[in-house]
């Protein structure tokens, strides 16, 4: 008849360490991968923030400059008068 021994309880304990170290390990890793995703999401919208801030920086501050400058006087729409040429099309 065979008998087997019962494990040994330094075994296991350092089993039951090693185990939950790896888990812990698993933990942190998945807590730094939800930080870094997180920080790249907050520098993205940042980055339209100051994107959507700047264009309208521009739109605005184009339309204060057109409005100081004085504005020639147009009598009506320019209209081109063009000739068919054996070249192609002359605008006079």
């Amino acid at each position: 008849m065979e008998q087997t021994l019962p494990p040994s309880r330094t075994f296991s304990l350092l089993a039951s360490l090693r185990a939950g170290f790896g888990f812990f390990v698993q933990v942190m890793i998945g807590a730094v991968l939800i930080f870094v995703a997180s920080l790249v999401a907050m520098m993205t919208a940042f980055a339209g923030l100051m994107l959507a801030a700047a264009a309208l920086m521009l739109r605005y501050l184009a339309m204060r400059q057109t409005a100081r400058t004085p504005m020639a006087v147009n009598d009506g729409p320019v209209t081109l008068q063009a000739r068919r040429t054996p070249r192609g099309w002359t605008v006079e």
